[in-house]
C-alpha cells in the first residue's frame, strides 16, 4: 500500500521529566501524534499485517522562507540535502510508533526492512509505502 500525508513531517521528541523523575510527553508532541494518527487512520488496513513487513518513507520537509531563489531550485532538484534537524531516525520513530498504535501491524518488530529519506519540497508531506514481505523473499 502506498499513500501520502499532506502534513509537515515531525520527529519523536525526547520524553520530559518532572522533578520527581516522572516521564511525560510535551503538549506539542501529543498534538503532533494526534494529527499524524488522524491522517493515517484512513489508510489503516482492515486487519493488522501479519509476518515480515517492509516500510519505505520519504519525509519532504519545508524549504525555509529565507532561502534564495537559486538555492530553492537546487533544494527542489535534490542537489542540496536536508542535513538539519529533525534527524531521520526520530522521524522514523514518530511514524513507526503512530502506525503501531493504529495497528497497521501487531508489533513494530515485524519491520524487517526500513528505508528512510528526507528531502526538501515546496509542499511538505510524508510519502509512505508499506508491504508485506513473503517469507521466501527474506
Amino acid at each position: 500500500m502506498m499513500f501520502e500525508l499532506s502534513i509537515i513531517p515531525t520527529a519523536q521528541q525526547r520524553a520530559r521529566h518532572t522533578r520527581s523523575g516522572m516521564a511525560y510527553k510535551s503538549r506539542e508532541q501529543e498534538a503532533n501524534e494526534r494529527t499524524l494518527e488522524a491522517l493515517l487512520l484512513c489508510h489503516k488496513p482492515e486487519k493488522p499485517l501479519c509476518g515480515p513487513v517492509k516500510l519505505d518513507f520519504t519525509a519532504y520537509m519545508p524549504i525555509p522562507a529565507s532561502t534564495s531563489k537559486k538555492r530553492r531550485v537546487d533544494m527542489q532538484a535534490g542537489k542540496i540535502g536536508h542535513t538539519v534537524k529533525p534527524d531521520v531516525d526520530n522521524l522514523a520513530k514518530q511514524l513507526l510508533d503512530a502506525m503501531t498504535r493504529l495497528r497497521f501491524w501487531d508489533d513494530d518488530r515485524q519491520i524487517v526492512e526500513l528505508t528512510c529519506r528526507k528531502r526538501y519540497a515546496e509542499e511538505p508531506r510524508w510519502e509512505i509505502c508499506v508491504q508485506q514481505v513473503p517469507e521466501m523473499a527474506l
